[in-house]
């Protein structure tokens, strides 16, 4: 029952709303750098814009005897995995080339039903450089994703979650909260009002 009330809430939102155009002002982190790329990132999905998100994106190596080797099945057949991140709410991780991982979020544009909404941005791990990774999380319809932003000279999608909401809800907790390091408890801060005086 949980679920489908869930679900009905987030077609509702769906339902009339404008696509929204992110701007850096309302960005709940601190960092400047990060929240540019997070609006980017936010406001080519809105777009439906494919070829943008692969721009913003970077590959990833994984050496899998630092890893558990559980959440990346392709470690049984190799020790190195090279490529674009994907998973989902079993969060596993597929590695895939440039060529593939544009095909597949071309496919996740197709499933997007207007609008999507940005439920904010989670903060993973210590202030530290290289180790601390952004997540902008969205849903569309009864999907749920985010992307994880990594710091390597710059702010860069690593890896792309998406899936289901029921997905998520049977791996975790009310999901629209605490998925992605509780994104949805930080959400994009509406602008500051203008006082009529000043303009």
């Amino acid at each position: 029952m949980k679920g489908a009330l869930l679900l009905v809430a987030l077609l509702l939102l769906s339902c009339g709303a404008p696509q929204p155009t992110l701007n850096s002002e309302g960005c709940p982190i601190d960092d400047e750098a990060a929240c540019g790329i997070a609006v980017e990132a936010a406001n080519a999905l809105a777009a439906k814009d494919a070829g943008r998100l692969v721009e913003l994106s970077r590959t990833d190596t994984i050496t899998c005897s630092e890893v558990v080797r559980d959440y990346f099945p392709g470690c049984a057949k190799a020790e190195t995995l090279e490529g674009h991140g994907l998973s989902d709410a079993e969060l596993t991780v597929e590695f895939v080339d440039e060529d593939a991982y544009e095909a597949r979020v071309d496919s996740l544009l197709e499933t997007i039903i207007e609008p999507v909404e940005i439920l904010g941005i989670g903060t993973c791990g210590p202030d530290e450089p290289g180790r601390r990774t952004y997540h902008v999380a969205w849903t569309s319809g009864s999907n749920l994703g985010s992307f994880e932003l990594t710091y390597v000279d710059d702010w860069r999608i690593a890896l792309t979650y998406f899936d289901s909401l029921a997905n998520w809800e049977s791996q975790q907790g009310d999901p629209l909260r605490n998925a992605f390091c509780e994104a949805g408890r930080s959400p994009w801060r509406d602008p500051p009002a203008t006082d009529p005086a000043s303009t």
